[in-house]
């Protein structure tokens, strides 16, 4: 009895302390409104008191407004109406990077490197992508006027787009590499990703004959959890764990087991990641690195590994609450502590822990998924930063790509291709000495390639173009090339 008392006097001390919180929240919103040098807007004053309290949790508990949950459940069902175009900023001008096969944009002409300058006969100038996409996207079935601005034209051209389904795609590109070695880019985690995938790995092993697998998760930054398990069941035999999700709440305690042996055994497989890689995608990486059912190589990911439960607001808003957190089949928490979290302390040294094959390999924890084998980015020199952030390349890429329509695939970059990148330079008033331009002639003309390929053969082409240069891909193929069995890959790796 005494002990309930006890129990019972806190727990009323802790209300009254909580009323007594909001009692005084509520006395110094009266004063701001009554007292301050300007008229507030009182709703403001309190989505900024919502949104100062969730930011003190982590970043990724927030409260959405309709707009930005509408944006959610567009990402997470892959699909939204409107005309099937890739935008940027180039020189501060909306310009598309690349129509999406299929789509109305790519039916009726439109093209990568074309100027938006007007929608609806509104001018793009000072526009954000925010701004075009919200003017581009629509209910399907109506329609939008586009102006562009394409090299070598000296009229605009007009437009008229009726907006259908955009269905987006998980999966942007697969191909064979080698005779056996195949690679799919998965891109990210809505509902289509474990289909998209699956029907990619059925092309691959069935039709082009491969007998290993590059996987390709950089700047994944995931998705749904359960697209997340999905795709693993796809490496991960029936019965062995996936991922463990635990939090405050005894309910938040839940284990997700693979519910399939995957259709095509146990080849090798490597797994390619960056600090972009996360959510969903360290799902993934981390079921196979603890099954040692594949290799992981490139960066450390990002580390967000956490579960967020939906709590629906009136006005169509909603609450984005972090509620569990996910841990690895080994026991390692995804989850990577911020410089936000008030809820638990950074850590000092990483934990160890053992993968759960019969290699029994160390890895370490708490946070992120650590590679196999590490194998960063390159880093750009300045001259280069400046000549993608000036967009230069992209810039030549497009007149270039306009005066030769008929180039065909394998084309040489020549001496005068590299004059009229640096004229370009030049004109856009980036300094270099030609001892600097002749250092990043490599990045130069890996450049030019894959921007003249997506203008004129699309993501495909582009793709072709890049993975042949690519550091991971490259070292990924070297591994494999060496590896009959993926107990073969840890051990040509020295893992």
């Amino acid at each position: 009895m005494l002990v309930g008392g006890f129990l019972g006097t806190r727990l009323w001390a802790q209300k009254g302390n909580i009323f007594e919180a909001l009692h005084v929240f509520n006395t110094i919103l009266n004063i701001v409104q009554q007292n301050y040098v300007k008229e507030v807007d009182t709703k403001e004053l309190i989505q900024a008191a919502i949104d100062g309290m969730l930011e003190s949790l982590d970043p990724y508990s927030v409260y959405m407004d309709a707009e930005e949950f509408k944006d959610l459940r567009i990402k997470t069902e892959a699909e939204f109406g409107g005309i099937g175009i890739q935008i940027g900023l180039r020189d501060n001008v909306l310009t598309v990077i690349s129509p999406i096969e299929g789509t109305p944009a790519y039916r009726i002409g439109m093209r990568a490197g074309d100027k938006i300058t007007k929608i609806d006969s509104e001018p793009t100038e000072g526009f954000t992508l925010d701004d075009a996409i919200k003017r581009l996207r629509g209910k399907p079935g109506t329609k939008v006027e586009v102006e562009v601005m394409r090299e070598g034209a000296t009229e605009p051209l007009h437009f008229t787009i009726i907006r259908e389904i955009i269905k987006i795609k998980a999966v942007p590109y697969a191909g064979k590499l080698t005779d056996d070695i195949g690679y799919v880019r998965l891109a990210d985690f809505s509902k289509v990703a474990a289909p998209e995938l699956r029907s990619a790995l059925d092309s691959l092993f069935e039709i082009e004959g491969i007998k290993k697998l590059i996987l390709d998760l950089r700047s994944n930054s995931g998705g749904l959890l359960q697209e997340g398990v999905e795709v693993s069941e796809l490496f991960i035999p029936k019965g062995d764990t996936i991922v463990i999700t635990k939090g405050r709440s005894p309910l938040s305690l839940r284990g997700y087991v693979s519910q399939e042996d995957p259709k095509y055994g146990n080849f090798p497989l490597v797994v390619l990641v960056d600090r972009g890689s996360a959510s969903a995608t360290e799902i993934v990486a981390g079921a196979i690195q603890d099954w040692e059912r594949g290799l992981i190589l490139g960066d450390t990911t990002f580390g967000k590994g956490s579960v967020q439960t939906l709590y629906p607001l009136p006005e169509d808003a909603a609450l984005k609450l972090t509620s569990a957190y996910w841990y690895t089949p080994s026991g390692r928490c995804i989850n990577r502590p911020t410089k936000k979290d008030t809820t638990k302390k950074q850590l000092t040294k990483p934990a160890t822990f053992y993968t759960k094959g019969k290699a029994k390999r160390i890895i370490y924890g708490e946070g992120a998924i650590t590679p196999d084998v590490y194998l960063p980015y390159e880093r750009l020199s300045d001259l280069e930063s400046r000549l993608i952030n000036k967009a230069v390349i992209f810039e030549f890429a497009n007149k270039y790509a306009a005066r030769h329509p008929n180039i065909t695939k394998g084309f040489k970059i020549t001496q005068e291709m590299l004059e009229e990148v640096k004229e370009i330079a030049m004109r856009k008033d980036i300094k270099f000495t030609q001892a600097q331009f002749d250092s990043s002639l490599e990045f130069i003309n890996r450049e030019i390639e894959r921007e003249i390929a997506l203008k004129l053969w699309g993501s495909r082409g582009e793709y072709e173009a890049r993975l042949k240069y690519d550091p991971q891909v490259q070292k990924a193929c070297e591994l494999l090339t060496k590896a009959k069995t993926s107990e073969d890959l840890f051990k040509i790796a020295g893992k």
